[in-house]
């Protein structure tokens, strides 16, 4: 490890890490000099893996629904328990530095939590930076939740019970949605989840510089997910591309943060419940020890006690009554 702050990771993550395929990869480079290869390595080693058995008490599909621009069509991949009755809705946004990532890589962990939380996860298959950056991934998700809002009873979801969540890059369009959401007043959001959030494209917290060569997500490597994400905007970013520049934090769906000790964007998360805080919103903030970036997709105690976690969280926030 480069960053001697990491000298907490735990001790098993950091073991699963190294073990990993993915770290192969040289995100760093790629991301600065041709993102579109990280699309394709990481295909190439998914290809490879033995994928998740879908359990028999889980229907899974893949849907199309129309897009509002360029007469194209927005792919939705949805879990749904095998229950009868009317469920709350998930709509997550994959993470992937605003890059790269797909709902596919998300099967192990929603073929679970789906029928643990008994809700419709709707994972979005949203464009992607370079080729297609902001507000591209926000449009998308204000098309899929729109029609949540009409339709969701025809996947089995409550339209007046949805949350949205997200992890990394995928949290940062959905806080993004939840403002655009509010201010649109067409569909109201009853909560917002987001999972190591990247909240400000300044990079200029604490957490990112004294974690800046951290494994997983570095400075540098912010750096250039931003660039990819803000073509010609990074300067002057717009209204709802950078969450903690937003002036109005009133009137927000309720949240659940969640930052990683080891993470350089841990400060930003933070930074971002704090506004909620002062803006009347109830927050959760939820710090995991001795955990870097993405620690969930590696198999270990730690992921495994932080998906017990995960069902308790979501279960209190679609029962909230019980």
């Amino acid at each position: 490890m480069k960053n001697t702050n990491l000298k907490n990771i735990d001790s098993n993550l950091w073991q699963a890490i190294i073990k990993s395929e993915y770290m192969q990869i040289d995100y760093e480079s790629l991301l600065e000099n041709d993102p579109a290869q990280i699309r394709a390595k990481e295909l190439t080693l998914s290809l490879k893996e033995e994928s998740a058995e879908i359990p028999d008490e889980l229907h899974l599909e893949n849907i199309q629904i129309p897009s509002s621009k360029n007469k194209r069509t927005i792919s939705l991949r949805t879990y749904k328990p095998a229950k009868k009755g009317t469920l709350p809705v998930l709509l997550y946004f994959h993470g992937g530095a605003f890059i790269y990532g797909t709902p596919e890589q998300y099967d192990f962990l929603f073929f679970r939590l789906a029928i643990d939380i008994n809700a419709v996860i709707v994972s979005l298959d949203y464009r992607l930076a370079p080729e297609d950056p902001f507000p591209a991934a926000l449009e998308d998700g204000y098309d899929a939740l729109l029609w949540l809002s009409e339709y969701a009873g025809d996947i089995q979801g409550d339209k007046n019970n949805i949350i949205i969540g997200g992890s990394s890059a995928g949290a940062t369009i959905a806080a993004s949605l939840a403002h655009l959401a509010r201010d649109k007043k067409q569909v109201e959001i009853q909560h917002q989840y987001l999972l190591y959030p990247a909240m400000d494209h300044r990079l200029k917290t604490q957490s990112m510089q004294d974690l800046a060569n951290a494994p997983m997500q570095s400075k540098k490597a912010a750096q250039w997910m931003w660039k990819h994400y803000l073509p010609h905007l990074i300067d002057k970013p717009p209204r709802y591309a950078v969450p903690l520049l937003e002036d109005n934090f009133k009137d927000l769906p309720t949240a659940t943060i969640i930052v990683c000790e080891l993470d350089p964007l841990r400060d930003e998360g933070k930074k971002y419940a704090a506004k909620l805080q002062q803006a009347g919103i109830a927050v959760n903030l939820l710090e995991i020890q001795g955990a870097v970036h993405a620690f969930d997709f590696f198999p270990c105690q730690l992921s495994d006690a932080f998906y017990t976690q995960q069902v308790q969280l979501y279960n209190e926030i679609l029962n909230p009554e019980k």
